[in-house]
């Protein structure tokens, strides 16, 4: 499996390096002069997206019955993002963490629902965004039907999401005495995520504006990469970008961090939609700053909190705090 990851990120790498011959260095050194714009643009969105995110999740924690100050939430979303930006399948070891270290600062109750809930939210709008964004694409592209594909994918992950039949509790039932400790935990987590709507609605809306609002910043991102290449633009062209983007993000999930990747799909992306190549690159290497600024941070909220301990491992499903 290691060796696989390994070839991947070679893979990526080298698909990077092709992207950027193809492309030229001239042309790529032509946007560089305003990277350092597009990297203050990028850092004050993600800024403000790590906010409204952590404003979601503490709604959610304290609909739940728990509580926690904003700044201590913020460095475990930090710390929880820099143990997973490395790792493969990332938010599987991310969101275990979360609940592990909400834990270690003591905090007590429903922390597993009420984490996967928020994380859930924003997934959700994600997926929204990314139908939205293949349907854009299929309008600006020659060949439609490149995003047959994508399209399914995203829809398919919106038909679970909002299935309002727990999965996991229509498995439990079907194998009956004989399920596991593990899987029963897991269907009560699932049946608290899908019935916290119901429990607590105007936490539920609270989350759906804030996790929406932190989407739409990731859109601005998009739309600073294109101002700096002096491209005026559009909601059409923005989503169709943030959609291609994430379907690379969504593919190469299993290379740790993305080496490579990022960098090519956002190239990949830009150019199949009519844009300049050069200013995918410059986007994705001004998230790739941002993300290692967010893994720093992380780090030394980890070093200074005092948290000992390993975190959950990938797989394995947390408490959920209900008896």
């Amino acid at each position: 499996m290691r060796r696989s990851r390994v070839l991947g990120a070679a893979a990526g790498s080298a698909a990077l390096v092709l992207l950027i011959w193809h492309t030229g260095l001239g042309d790529i050194a032509a946007h560089v002069r305003g990277s350092g714009y597009l990297v203050a643009a990028v850092l004050l969105a993600s800024g403000l997206r790590l906010l409204l995110q952590t404003c979601a999740w503490a709604t959610a924690l304290r609909a739940e019955g728990c509580h926690e100050s904003l700044p201590q939430l913020i460095g475990i979303r930090l710390a929880s993002q820099a143990t997973g930006y490395l790792a493969a399948l990332g938010p599987i070891v991310s969101e275990p963490t979360k609940v592990f270290l909400l834990r270690k600062v003591g905090m007590t109750g429903a922390i597993a629902p009420a984490t996967l809930v928020e994380t859930g939210m924003y997934w959700f709008i994600t997926v929204l965004l990314g139908l939205a964004g293949t349907i854009a694409a299929g309008l600006l592209v020659a060949d439609a039907s490149i995003v047959f594909a994508p399209l399914a994918v995203f829809a398919a992950a919106a038909g679970l999401l909002v299935a309002r039949r727990p999965l996991l509790s229509h498995l439990t039932a079907r194998i009956g005495a004989h399920a596991p400790r593990w899987l029963r935990a897991a269907a009560e987590v699932e049946e608290q995520i899908r019935s916290f709507r119901l429990r607590h609605p105007q936490a539920a809306w609270r989350l759906l504006i804030l996790d929406a609002a932190a989407q739409v910043l990731t859109l601005a991102e998009v739309a600073g990469a294109l101002w700096t290449a002096g491209l005026a633009p559009s909601i059409p062209g923005l989503l169709a970008i943030e959609a291609a983007v994430r379907m690379v993000k969504i593919a190469a999930a299993w290379i740790p961090g993305r080496i490579g990747v990022d960098e090519g799909g956002a190239m990949a992306a830009f150019a199949l939609l009519g844009f300049p190549s050069a200013a995918g690159l410059m986007l994705a290497l001004a998230r790739r700053a941002r993300d290692g600024l967010w893994c720093l941070l992380g780090v030394f909220w980890l070093t200074i909190s005092g948290v000992r301990g390993a975190p959950i491992k990938p797989g394995r499903t947390p408490s959920t705090g209900v008896m």
